[in-house]
């Protein structure tokens, strides 16, 4: 059987990843924890979502353009924040539009 440096290597790599994963994953969190934890990884992303919003006008417009037969009263607000919820997307240049 022909055996490749790398592909032990390789092999290593994965078993301490492995052993990692199970040492992080055995450990027992609260469940308050976990809620604590998902709010302060939210702040970052409404932050850079409400930059790309501001900065992104064009983008608002389209959407708000969309949302006025449908939501006529608060179409501004909503399309204000489904610019800001949808930013990964804008980052990777998918144009977010309701149609």
């Amino acid at each position: 059987m022909y055996s490749s440096p790398t592909y032990a290597g390789g092999l290593a790599l994965t078993e301490r990843w492995c052993d990692v994963l199970r040492r992080v994953l055995s450990r027992r969190v609260s469940v308050e924890a976990m809620i604590e934890f998902a709010l302060w990884m939210a702040i970052p992303y409404i932050v850079i979502g409400l930059a790309f919003a501001f900065f992104g006008a064009e983008q608002v417009q389209l959407i708000e353009t969309q949302l006025q037969t449908r939501l006529p009263a608060g179409s501004e607000i909503a399309a204000y924040l489904l610019t800001a919820l949808s930013w990964p997307a804008t980052l990777f240049g998918v144009d977010v539009c309701m149609a």
